[in-house]
């Protein structure tokens, strides 16, 4: 008995030990390279590093060398079984604001080890409430707008069921 208690200390202590000294800023720039093979480049952002958590503010994000939108604060916590990035403040650009909603409130992703072929995703904005996950082995997203507001922008981009509008495609 002596000997399984010394294994489960010894195992939490070398997770809470990843989990502080985790390289979060160097995790942070793999994304950066990672979104740069789809075109999608974060500029002008200042990142600050916590024991368990990294804060990206005042990020402008480019699509194809288009400014596409102002990020107020991302909140990325990598606690290794719940995993989670929180956006705030998300504007876009004067010039997309027929074709996209013009203020974002908040966007939560979140990534848990004991279900990891789905990440569970929350936005809200001046759209209304909405709610899904981006299924990993499809590379699929899907998002069910629960408390619809102001989608007439975004109507060509939703489809309707039985339960409502909804978004869904396939990266």
């Amino acid at each position: 008995m002596q000997m399984v208690k010394k294994i489960l200390l010894i195992m939490a202590v070398v997770i809470f030990s990843i989990m502080i000294f985790a390289p979060k800023r160097e995790l942070y720039y793999l994304l950066e390279k990672q979104l740069t093979k789809y075109d999608v480049i974060i500029s002008g952002e200042d990142v600050d590093e916590s024991m368990f958590t990294m804060h990206v503010s005042h990020a402008d994000i480019y699509v194809k060398g288009i400014k596409l939108a102002n990020i107020a604060r991302i909140d990325i916590s990598p606690l290794l079984l719940y995993d989670k990035i929180k956006i705030d403040g998300i504007s876009t650009d004067k010039s997309l604001k027929r074709l996209m909603p013009a203020k974002v409130t908040t966007i939560k992703a979140t990534y848990k080890l004991f279900d990891p072929l789905k990440v569970a995703i929350e936005v809200v904005g001046d759209f209304g409430k909405a709610y899904g996950y981006f299924y990993i082995k499809e590379s699929k997203i899907r998002l069910n707008i629960s408390e619809a507001k102001d989608i007439s922008r975004l109507k060509s981009l939703l489809k309707k069921d039985d339960k409502g509008w909804y978004y869904e495609t396939a990266l």
